[in-house]
């Protein structure tokens, strides 16, 4: 059965606050902002004619539609995986075999998530695939290649299928700017981690004992580009 339509300027905004679906703090903050500033400018404003005051109504009744459909498509993104939980998937052992390098896409191994391959990084950086895993967090999928360097240290690199979070907001942590791109520089579970977002999808980078400068250099680094810090 079709739920009424709210007949007054207070309903409506009731069931603006009863909307529960996901989406960033920020969006949240800015629509409770809405809300209170309508509410504080009724108290100051002298009582409108009839006409008026559902022009008023009609006016915010389109604003809780735009607003509805803005969290809704935010909501849509919200089944990504925190990037925290991606990163911990960076730090379980491998149950897959390591990709090749791909013969026909220069720098990549062919391992790819939704046509998001996952780079070559042996001759560039010394750092050897060494194993891969898959895992469903959320409903999504997370592909993870693992590397090793000559000093046996390993990282994890993930990304995640369907599309790119919400927000790569996180407690903690800073942002990084390189090569036009901006990167997530937080710790996880005490170690260092990097995630941004690459061809629409995200992506995170970790490893025990691997620097954030260097997670940030590998994750910035694209097949042409100079590879100097």
């Amino acid at each position: 059965m079709t739920e009424p339509r709210p007949q007054t300027e207070s309903e409506l905004i009731e069931r603006l606050r009863a909307i529960e679906v996901q989406a960033p703090p920020e969006l949240h903050q800015r629509v409770n902002a809405m809300i209170s500033e309508h509410a504080a400018g009724d108290r100051r404003a002298p009582r409108p004619t009839l006409g008026l005051r559902w022009a008023g109504a009609s006016a915010l009744a389109t604003a809780v539609a735009i607003v509805a459909i803005v969290l809704a498509v935010g909501g849509g993104s919200s089944s990504a995986p925190a990037l925290t939980q991606a990163a911990k998937l960076t730090l379980r052992p491998a149950t897959l075999p390591a990709p090749g390098e791909s013969s026909s896409r220069h720098a990549t191994l062919t391992a790819q998530v939704e046509g998001v391959a996952f780079p070559y990084w042996k001759d560039r950086f010394g750092w050897n695939a060494s194993g891969a895993r898959t895992d469903r967090v959320d409903g999504r999928l997370v592909r993870t290649v693992f590397y090793r360097d000559g000093n046996g240290r390993r990282i994890g690199y993930a990304i995640v299928s369907g599309g790119a979070p919400a927000s790569l907001s996180a407690e903690g942590g800073r942002w990084v700017q390189r090569r036009g791109s901006e990167y997530r520089l937080l710790s996880v579970d005490g170690t260092q981690t990097v995630a941004w977002l690459r061809g629409g999808h995200l992506c995170v980078v970790s490893g025990r004992g691997v620097d954030g400068a260097t997670l940030v250099r590998l994750a910035s680094w694209r097949e042409g580009s100079e590879s100097r810090a």
